[in-house]
C-alpha cells in the first residue's frame, strides 16, 4: 500500500507540473467550503472536488482502479473531475465580489506576471485552427472514411504519431492500439506499434514488421504518412488501399477483418 501512495504522489506530480495551480486549488475549495452559503454550490465546487483529491491518494483507490481492468498509466484521468480552474476562479470573484475595482486591479497584476510578457500566440504549440472542431482536417476526413457505421461495432486503428492526438477527440467509436502517453518522452512507454509507426527523419515503414504488430493488435485500418517511403508495397501484403487524402493513405486489412 505504501508503493501505491508514493506511486500516487508521483502521478499527481506529474500530472500537474511545477506550478502552484494544485496548492492555489486546495486554498480556494477550502475557501468555497468554507464561505459558501449555497448548498448546490458548496458541494460541487467544495465538497467534491476536496473528496475527489483525498480519494486519489488513498492507495486503495489505485488498487480498485487498477483491479476493474482500467489501462495501465491512466490513474491520472481521475483528476480530470477535479474542475481547478473553476474552483479558483469562482473562489477569487466570490472575494473580490464587494470590491470589484481591486478585483480588477488584482486580476490585471495577475495576467500580467503569469504572461511573462510573451505572447501566447507565438508559441510554437500555437497554430491556427482549420475547422471549427480544431482538430486537423486530416485527421478528420480520416475518421469519416473508417467510422462503424451507427449500431455497428467500434474499429481499431493504427495511425502515426501525429494522427494520435485527435483521433480519439474527435471520434471515439476509433480505438489506437497506443494514446498520447506513448508518443510523450517524458512517459517514456514502449508499445510495438508506435515503435513501427514512428519514423525518423530518412527512414522508411517496414511493413512486414509494422503488419506484424497492428494484427496482433487487431487494427482492422492501417494509417500510413505518404511522406514517409515504404520498404514494399503493403498491398503484397494483404492491404487494401482505401484511399488517399490529406498527405495520408488509409488501407484496410481483410486479414483482421475476417478474424473479428
Amino acid at each position: 500500500m505504501v508503493q501505491y501512495f508514493l506511486a500516487n504522489i508521483d502521478t499527481f506530480k506529474a500530472y500537474c507540473g511545477s506550478g502552484i495551480l494544485p496548492l492555489l486549488f486546495i486554498a480556494c475549495a477550502i475557501y468555497i467550503l468554507v464561505t459558501e452559503k449555497i448548498v448546490w454550490k458548496k458541494m460541487i465546487l467544495g465538497v467534491v472536488p476536496l473528496f475527489i483529491i483525498v480519494m486519489f491518494f488513498m492507495p486503495f483507490t489505485r488498487a480498485v482502479y487498477e483491479k476493474v481492468g482500467m489501462e495501465e498509466g491512466t490513474y491520472y484521468r481521475v483528476l480530470w473531475l477535479v474542475p481547478m480552474g473553476v474552483d479558483v476562479a469562482y473562489a477569487f470573484c466570490r472575494l473580490f465580489e464587494r470590491r470589484r475595482k481591486l478585483g480588477l486591479v488584482v486580476a490585471t497584476l495577475i495576467v500580467v506576471v503569469l504572461s511573462g510578457f510573451n505572447l501566447v500566440y507565438r508559441s510554437q504549440y500555437i497554430t491556427k485552427a482549420e475547422n471549427r472542431f480544431h482538430i486537423p482536417t486530416a485527421a478528420i476526413d480520416i475518421c469519416n472514411l473508417i467510422a462503424p457505421k451507427e449500431g455497428e461495432a467500434r474499429v481499431r486503428a493504427a495511425c502515426p504519431p501525429e494522427l494520435v492526438y485527435f483521433i480519439r477527440q474527435y471520434n471515439t467509436d476509433i480505438m489506437l492500439p497506443y494514446g498520447r502517453d506513448y508518443v510523450e518522452a517524458q512517459w517514456d512507454y514502449w508499445n510495438a506499434v508506435y515503435e513501427q509507426m514512428n519514423i525518423e527523419p530518412g527512414g522508411s515503414y517496414n511493413i512486414e514488421a509494422l503488419l506484424e504488430t497492428t494484427r496482433q493488435q487487431k487494427c482492422t485500418y492501417v494509417v500510413l504518412n505518404m511522406s514517409v517511403p515504404t520498404d514494399i508495397d503493403p498491398t503484397t501484403q494483404g492491404l487494401v488501399l482505401l484511399a488517399q487524402m490529406d498527405g495520408y493513405s488509409i488501407y484496410m486489412d481483410p486479414l483482421v477483418v475476417e478474424e473479428s
